[in-house]
């Protein structure tokens, strides 16, 4: 696969439109949470390649939520493509399912520097992605946080550095500048677009 884009949709609407596409998910799963996409284009028979629409890549985790009202059901979708995320599938997914539904989304490509959220709810509110790696940050991940100065935060904590009065842009410039004793690590802050 090319660069690995993860993206995180939550998706509300009608019960009806909801369980539909929960349950289209369920029907294709392979083996435990691993839903083809181009199976989940087939089952609701959409052409992908007349229409060129990318279908490279899978559903790894789905979870419908009907705790806070079973009326109003939540469904989390966790995906990995190729390139870009899969949020026309979902969105033409939603014309046939009468447009009952509202999808939002995180998506975070790092190797193509996208970082975008798209939000009906108030389901994304953070506006930072940092991409890190190497002692002492953790294995390679990306991590979203509420603001820039949390993500600042968190690397003053790890480094055992004391920000002593620095602004975020002065921190930002620090962070984005500083050299590390192995190549391998770094600790990148990256703003969200909201479309």
């Amino acid at each position: 696969m090319a660069n690995i884009c993860d993206c995180t949709y939550k998706i509300t609407g009608s019960r009806e439109a909801v369980l539909n596409l929960y349950n289209a998910i369920k029907e294709n799963d392979d083996n435990q949470s691993n839903v083809s996409l181009y199976k989940l284009a087939e089952h609701y028979c959409i052409d992908y390649e007349k229409r060129k629409i990318s279908v490279r890549g899978s559903i790894y985790f789905y979870e419908l939520d009907e705790s806070d009202n079973p009326e109003c059901p939540v469904l989390t979708i966790e995906t990995e493509t190729a390139w870009t995320a899969c949020t026309l599938l979902f969105n033409i997914i939603n014309l046939k399912l009468n447009d009952e539904l509202s999808i939002s989304y995180r998506e975070i490509e790092v190797g193509c520097s996208i970082f975008c959220t798209h939000d009906e709810g108030e389901w994304f509110p953070e506006q930072a992605i940092v991409s890190s790696s190497g002692e002492p940050f953790d294995d390679v991940c990306e991590d979203a946080y509420m603001t820039f100065d949390d993500a600042i935060n968190e690397w003053c904590e790890k480094m055992k550095f004391n920000r002593d009065g620095r602004s975020t842009d002065e921190m930002l410039e620090l962070i984005d500048e500083y050299e590390y004793d192995d190549m391998d690590t770094y600790f990148n802050i990256y703003a969200i677009t909201f479309e």
